[in-house]
């Protein structure tokens, strides 16, 4: 019987997993790391910005009180989660901005100005609260809100409210450069 075991760093190197194999499992191994490597390679620059911002955001926020008041710490487990979810978003996507939230959860967020804005938090466990503006109809803002799984894919409205207010900023930036 062989056994493979995932170890996760815990510094603010997050997204570099060292994988432990034995025997029969080095070529196991040797795939797992190439794959790793490919998709990082494949990644877009958007992604890893977004990655590098939130190791920065767990290792800033790492601690209680890192606001100067009572501000809950980042965890380990609520990093990898907001990883997961980064990782999951289409490579398409220009990169949201990283944000830690007092209560120990991490937003991610875009914004393109006052009526294009969305941001999604992301905790330990549970499912994905977001919250923006997707753009003005007939003189109304399209305020959305709400909660959506998160086990892996991003699905649901909230992938259609995220390509859609990239939709809006990128008409918005066509008009503007006309």
């Amino acid at each position: 019987m062989s056994t493979l075991t995932v170890a996760w760093n815990t510094s603010a190197a997050l997204y570099k997993p060292t994988v432990n194999a034995s025997g029969a499992d080095a070529r196991l191994r040797k795939q797992l790391t190439d794959a790793k490597r490919e998709r990082r390679q494949a990644a877009s620059s958007a992604q890893s910005l977004a990655v590098t911002a939130l190791a920065r955001v767990l290792e800033e926020c790492a601690n209680p009180g890192w606001d100067g008041y009572d501000a809950l710490p980042i965890s380990v487990k609520a990093a990898r989660r907001a990883e997961a979810f980064l990782d999951a978003l289409p490579s398409s996507l220009t990169s949201p901005h990283v944000v830690p939230e007092p209560d120990g959860e991490i937003a991610v967020d875009w914004d393109f100005g006052p009526s294009l804005q969305l941001s999604i938090s992301v905790g330990e466990s549970g499912p994905l609260h977001f919250a923006g503006v997707i753009g003005e109809e007939y003189g109304q803002r399209r305020v959305r809100h709400g909660t959506e799984p998160f086990e892996g894919p991003v699905a649901g409205d909230l992938l259609r409210y995220i390509h859609e207010l990239h939709e809006r900023a990128e008409a918005a930036s066509q008009r503007r450069a006309a």
